[in-house]
């Protein structure tokens, strides 16, 4: 007599109500492959790579914190204004 097989309890075969699982339909649903998205790291970034106004012409930088004024700040994002993503 063969023995009846576990029936999958996860539709997609895999647990789509993790962090991972909702990646890997995200990747699915555009026809990506999914272990793509699973393995790779978010890109770290060094340095400051946004800044929020605080007004009077300043502004803070973050990931810093730093508090700036506009000249600065724009050279400190200068090197984001060709970026391609």
């Amino acid at each position: 007599m063969a023995k009846k097989q576990k029936k999958n309890p996860y539709p997609y075969g895999f647990d789509h109500t993790t962090g991972d699982g909702q990646k890997r339909l995200m990747a699915i649903s555009v026809g990506q492959d999914s272990e793509r998205w699973i393995e790779k790291p978010l890109r770290v970034t060094e340095g400051d790579y946004g800044a929020d106004p605080l007004g009077n012409d300043m502004f803070r930088m973050f990931p810093s914190g730093d508090i700036v004024i506009q000249d600065v700040r724009n050279e400190r994002l200068k090197r984001y204004e060709n970026r391609k993503w």
